[in-house]
Order: structure tokens, then C-alpha cells, then sequence
């Protein structure tokens, strides 16, 4: 599963967003009736998207990395305890996909990406990512400024 490209799609009339075809190929054959959003963990105005089986896949790592075997037991056992797989689950929902891949994108994800212009949908590999398109600009150009630098400085220092 790799999600790829960066499109822009217009919300419908009764404010639906299309998952594009390219996206839901990415999606497991047999789990392609919905898929998870959740807000980045780190990017405010930044809703993530993944499978159901990515989603959860990606909580076991996160909780295996973050917590080790003993971290992972206390949060069962106390929930006091900070689990950031908890956090993530917490905010997160599953959208069922109509037919044509048209979903409707919860208001709590609509305000935070201010979705009225429509929403970017920017392929991330493993996940995918909904942006409001005058955030998305600004990002990719700082983005392509940093990969502009990184391929620089792959010379290895041989010069």
C-alpha cells in the first residue's frame, strides 16, 4: 500500500469529498467500503487518512516503539497512563465510502482543515493527508526548498 500524487477536490453540493480512484486502489481488497481519519498528532490544521488495517497496524507500532513490552501492559492496566495509540484512537473515525467513492467528510475535520475552498488530498506512502489548498502551497513550496537542500548535501562531502 503506497499512496501517491497530490489532488485537489472540490466538495460536492451536499458537501461530500471524492476519494479519488488512485486512493482507494491503495485501499486491502476486501476492506475497500471505508477507511480512517484522524487528526496529525502534530500538524494543526492537518487531518491524516489510512486504511482500517493501516490504521491499526500503525497503533501496534506506535505502541510497541513507544511504550516496549511493560509500557504497553501499564496502559492496559492503568489509565492514568499516557497512551499515544489511546490518543490517536480517540479523535479518530471511521468514513464509510459510497459507491462512486464519495464520502462525507465530518464537521470536526472540515472546520479544522477550513474545507470550504475543497481539500487536498496528498499521498504520504503509508497514509494519506487532507489539507486546505492555500496551507498545501505554502508547505509543498517549503517542502520542495528542503529536498532542494537534502539533494545538495547528498554529494557526501566528496567535492
Amino acid at each position: 500500500m503506497a499512496f501517491r500524487s497530490e489532488i485537489l477536490i472540490k466538495l460536492d453540493k451536499k458537501g461530500r469529498v471524492l476519494l479519488p480512484a488512485a486512493f482507494r486502489d491503495e485501499l486491502p481488497a476486501d476492506d475497500r467500503n471505508a477507511f480512517v481519519l484522524y487528526h496529525s498528532p502534530n500538524l494543526t490544521g492537518v487531518v491524516n487518512g489510512n486504511s482500517r488495517q493501516g490504521f491499526d497496524a500503525m497503533l501496534d507500532r506506535l505502541r510497541a516503539e513507544a511504550l516496549g513490552p511493560k509500557g504497553s501492559l501499564k496502559v492496559a492496566l492503568d489509565d492514568e497512563a499516557f497512551d499515544p495509540a489511546g490518543y490517536l484512537s480517540a479523535s479518530a473515525r471511521t468514513i464509510a465510502l459510497e459507491p462512486d467513492g464519495r464520502f462525507s467528510l465530518p464537521a470536526e475535520f472540515a472546520e479544522v482543515i477550513e474545507a470550504s475552498e475543497g481539500v487536498v488530498l496528498a499521498g504520504k506512502g503509508e497514509k494519506f493527508q487532507l489539507w486546505n489548498p492555500k496551507r498545501w502551497q505554502a508547505r509543498r513550496d517549503a517542502d520542495r526548498a528542503k529536498m532542494a537542500a537534502f539533494v545538495r548535501g547528498l554529494d557526501g562531502g566528496d567535492a
